[in-house]
């Protein structure tokens, strides 16, 4: 391995881990751009990040199930009155909270893991912390973060690459 595919695949570990916990890292921007930069090379970064990003939500699972969430929860304040939601949003809030739910179940809650990671609804920031407060399996989240961030990156990194060759 090259000093090159070494940094790609370290760099992409850290930004992963750094996107896992602070939203504004955007991981697919990531991906993208190194997707066009380096097209030989791209897997590695995919395969960095995608462990980074899979390392970073299972702290996230793993603090919530150990309790620390109470200090960073706060109850969410009702929204005020003849200010409803879209109803576009209501049916993606009223199909995330009936999936959020499914956490409970083994395979199914494995499977609620990974659409999220692939898709982003619910988001994943969410379900690492609700499927740590369920009793999902951290084996079964950590699979299914992993394969569902691989697939996301490198369907985003394939087109990419093809272009920029």
């Amino acid at each position: 391995m090259t000093a090159a595919l070494l940094s790609l695949l370290l760099g992409g570990l850290g930004y992963g881990l750094v996107s896992a916990f602070v939203p504004i890292f955007n991981s697919e921007a990531f991906v993208l751009a190194a997707a066009a930069t380096s097209v030989s090379a791209v897997w590695w970064g995919v395969v960095g990040i995608t462990l980074g990003q899979t390392a970073g939500k299972v702290v996230i699972f793993v603090l919530a199930r150990k309790g620390v969430h109470r200090r960073f929860i706060r109850e969410r304040l009702p929204r005020p009155e003849g200010k409803s939601l879209p109803q576009w949003r209501q049916r993606v809030q009223s199909w995330s909270a009936r999936l959020l739910v499914q956490l409970d179940r083994r395979w199914v809650g494995g499977l609620v893991v990974f659409v999220s990671s692939m898709t982003g609804l619910p988001p994943l920031a969410v379900v690492s912390v609700m499927a740590g407060l369920r009793r999902t399996p951290l084996a079964a989240f950590t699979v299914a973060v992993f394969i569902g961030r691989l697939v996301r990156f490198a369907a985003l990194a394939w087109p990419v690459a093809v272009l920029a060759s």
